[in-house]
């Protein structure tokens, strides 16, 4: 039977992909039928039938079942690639590959549609893709943090899978933290996964993992700076999204990332300095933690670039094209 979607459990791949396209849209369609829940990461919107990241092997059947005629499949990582990724943690690793060896390809050949994040994505899935931008329910934060400011405020927002990139920059990091003339300060949420060097230092607030629900609230009130997000140059890692362009926007901070596709079709060509080339962590750290002004103008640079990019109204044009039979 089918029940209204439960909006308190799900992945962050439904509210992404899903969810927050679908109310951009409804806000301009008012026609567009209820989202419905079928199964755990399993949805109906009319006849149309969706599947979010992970699925079981009868899931199909099951919205057949509920009067699904059209099937699209949410994919927002390379399996594969994880599952063979020996720089991801170890559980996490078996359960892509549970996962890839498992369900994945029967929902993949039977999928009509596969929403991705990205063209590298998007290749793998040849004309069914339809690359869809991550969409967050907030807009970019104001700057009221950077006035009258006595430190810089850092955020790191990976979570456990991106612990090992991570961990390639936490000595660099811990160095540049102790050297800053702003008495910069990093905040991150990695509980023990914390990398050593970063989990004694004295300008270091390790706080706990948080559930998706608990950390989207928490982003909220949350303010920084700057926010990092190095990535090592492995298969999983290209075909990551933008979400984290956009997650540190949220908490109104200025990024200092390592590219990949994604990243670097979000940013454009309008956010010099965005990215650490060639690794070089160290010299960008050490200039970044001492100018604020720097960091403000990147923050608002960034703001500018989402709203004329418009990822609500892209990704919403997607799915209204994809749903174009229901609205």
């Amino acid at each position: 039977m089918i029940r209204l979607l439960d909006r308190f459990e799900r992945l962050p791949t439904a509210d992404l992909y899903v969810l927050n396209p679908l109310d951009a849209l409804r806000r301009g369609a008012s026609r567009l039928p209820p989202l419905k829940r079928v199964a755990k990461n399993l949805h109906a919107i009319g006849r149309t039938g969706i599947v979010v990241r992970y699925g079981e092997a009868d899931d199909i059947a099951r919205l057949r079942r509920a009067g699904a005629r059209r099937i699209v499949y949410v994919a927002d990582d390379d399996f594969s690639a994880g599952a063979a990724d020996p720089s991801l943690p170890p559980r996490y690793r078996e359960k892509l590959a549970a996962f890839a060896d498992g369900a994945w390809p029967a929902l993949r050949d039977a999928a009509d549609i596969v929403i991705v994040p990205g063209s590298v994505l998007a290749e793998s899935y040849g004309a069914k893709a339809r690359i869809v931008p991550p969409v967050w329910e907030r807009t970019p934060a104001d700057f009221d943090h950077f006035d009258a400011v006595g430190r810089i405020e850092v955020a790191y927002l990976g979570t456990a899978s991106h612990v090992a990139d991570l961990e390639d920059i936490a000595p660099t990091l811990a160095e540049a933290l102790t050297k800053s003339p702003r008495d910069a300060r990093l905040t991150l949420f990695l509980g023990d996964a914390t990398p050593a060097s970063l989990a004694r230092h004295p300008r270091v607030s390790v706080r706990a993992p948080m559930s998706w629900r608990r950390y989207r609230r928490a982003l909220r009130s949350a303010r920084f700076h700057l926010a990092l997000y190095p990535l090592r140059d492995t298969a999983f890692n290209r075909a990551r999204s933008a979400s984290k362009f956009y997650e540190h926007a949220l908490v109104g901070a200025a990024s200092l990332m390592s590219p990949n596709v994604a990243l670097r079709d979000a940013a454009g060509d309008t956010l010099p300095g965005l990215f650490v080339k060639d690794g070089d962590w160290a010299a960008r750290l050490e200039a970044e933690l001492a100018d604020l002004d720097l960091l403000r103008r990147r923050a608002e640079a960034t703001r500018a670039r989402i709203a004329a990019s418009d990822p609500a109204g892209s990704a919403a044009e997607q799915w209204a094209e994809i749903l174009s039979g229901e609205l």
